[in-house]
């Protein structure tokens, strides 16, 4: 475990005009610099909708809907039903073994 927090990088990421210091896997930089800019143009867009929403309501919804972003992809492409054969075969062989 300590190893893990030895190998952590620090990025400073800019959303709706407020800096977060955010900890990383080392290396793993750009890749959290490119969702922050992802997660703030998604921020900024409901923003613009809904003008009178705090900033953490603001954060908890655009986190909701990415969210929703993600399940719908997972089901469109089938992986949520190939998911669920893999598990039941897995359990069958369980029973097997």
């Amino acid at each position: 475990m300590e190893d893990f927090i030895n190998r952590m990088s620090n990025v400073t990421v800019n959303i709706k005009n407020r800096e977060f210091l955010i900890a990383c896997e080392d290396g793993k930089e750009e890749e959290v610099l490119e969702l922050a800019k992802i997660f703030s143009e998604r921020v900024s867009k409901l923003s613009e909708r809904l003008n009178d929403l705090d900033h953490e309501r603001l954060f908890l919804l655009a986190g909701i809907l990415a969210e929703e972003d993600n399940k719908n992809l997972l089901k469109n492409s089938g992986l949520d039903k190939a998911m669920t054969k893999i598990k039941k075969i897995a359990e069958k062989l369980d029973d097997i073994y």
